[in-house]
């Protein structure tokens, strides 16, 4: 079976680009499948994250992202002209190497345009790793009406596109819901993909972890409160946060008139992210919304308990609540505050909910998960023409 993963580029190191390199290893590794990804804005930059010698990759050298550094006018010259060749140069390879099924993710128009009108016969899969709440989009941050106006149709076109695909993969049963009529819509939850098989974690250090995009998404001004009143009653804790993004310095900022520069550090991604886990006692998910939160993932199986604001969606599939974490009414911060301090102040409680927690993830490994992606492969080939 043939496959093509159409994605921006894998330069950096995030949760989508971990996932669907981790994806594609597995298909190619474990179950054989002939898997080509194309990227268009990879350029000189690294893979984040090692890439199977099995997995071909092509990427087709349009940088999308140079456009900005012009005035508009001349902006939009160049997106049609990049636009043009990205979609001809996806046909081309899409006709030579005939794949029997093309995937792209909901992250980005372009890709979802280019495969929705690829005149071949192999299957469309669109991944939703985000709420559908927050997908597209674009008018909410737009204060001039016709940008506004036209990020608006953009929007709904988006979502007409994503609705003609073959099928959706969504990580959750209530993102599912959220579609509505959808040719086909699945629920396949993304897996873990490095289960440690031994752990360090004691359990007993005192400090919190949280890992993340820097961006509105993620909460961390609502973390910073939270934190506020952490300290206030454990001022011997610290949190330790782990990302890059826009609102970085607005952050620091925060972090500093609030007086937390010794409790409270921000520092860049990291590769090796399951030994902060481990030099963890507690995980702490802020977010205001998630398509699933692979990070809870992580830390659980790192014996690592969790406490997550109950957001759309995600926390509340992998969490059981009081048993191997917490769920926190989504945006309470005083609430999420009170559950740190309640967890800091029981040891014994933490490491019983995080050797459960290590026990219940076991449940998104690979075996599990990607056994799912291949029932769908087979039931949307049933029927498939000949190339």
């Amino acid at each position: 079976m043939k496959i093509i993963y159409i994605f921006r580029s894998f330069a950096i190191i995030g949760g989508v680009e971990k996932i669907l390199i981790n994806k594609m290893n597995y298909l190619s590794e474990k179950l054989g499948y002939d898997i080509t990804v194309i990227t268009y804005e990879q350029g000189l930059h690294p893979i984040a994250f090692p890439l199977s010698p099995k997995v071909k990759h092509i990427d087709l050298g349009i940088p999308f992202h140079t456009r900005y550094k012009y005035g508009l006018l001349k902006r939009f010259f160049i997106y049609i002209k990049m636009k043009h060749r990205f979609k001809k140069e996806i046909a081309h390879h899409v006709k030579l190497i005939k794949p029997d099924i093309t995937i792209c993710t909901t992250y980005s128009f372009l890709d979802i345009n280019a495969i929705i009108h690829l005149q071949d016969t192999s299957k469309k899969i669109i991944e939703s790793h985000s709420a559908k709440m927050a997908i597209g989009k674009r008018s909410i941050q737009r204060r001039n009406l016709i940008f506004k106006l036209a990020s608006s149709i953009a929007d709904r076109q988006l979502y007409r596109y994503i609705k003609r695909c073959d099928a959706l993969v969504t990580l959750t049963q209530d993102d599912a819901k959220e579609w509505g009529a959808i040719k086909k819509a699945v629920i396949i939850p993304n897996m873990i993909a490095n289960y440690p098989s031994e752990i360090k974690t004691l359990n007993n250090q005192k400090k919190v972890i949280s890992v993340g995009r820097l961006t509105e998404q993620k909460g961390y001004d609502m973390l910073i409160k939270v934190w506020e009143l952490v300290n206030k009653i454990h001022p011997e804790w610290i949190l330790e946060i782990y990302g890059e993004g826009e609102m970085k310095e607005a952050l620091l900022q925060e972090i500093k008139e609030k007086q937390l520069d010794s409790v409270i550090t921000i520092h860049k991604p990291t590769k090796h992210i399951y030994e902060k886990y481990m030099e963890s006692s507690i995980y702490v998910l802020s977010s205001r919304w998630e398509g699933f939160a692979l990070v809870l993932l992580e830390a659980m199986s790192c014996a690592i308990p969790c406490i997550a604001f109950n957001c759309p969606y995600g926390a509340s599939d992998i969490i059981e609540d009081g048993k191997d974490g917490i769920i926190v009414e989504n945006g309470n911060i005083k609430q999420l505050a009170e559950k740190i301090n309640f967890l800091i102040e029981n040891e014994e409680l933490r490491k019983q909910m995080g050797k459960r927690a290590r026990e219940n993830v076991k449940k998104f490994l690979p075996n599990n998960v990607m056994s799912q992606w291949s029932e769908l492969f087979l039931e949307l080939l049933k029927n498939k023409p000949n190339n």
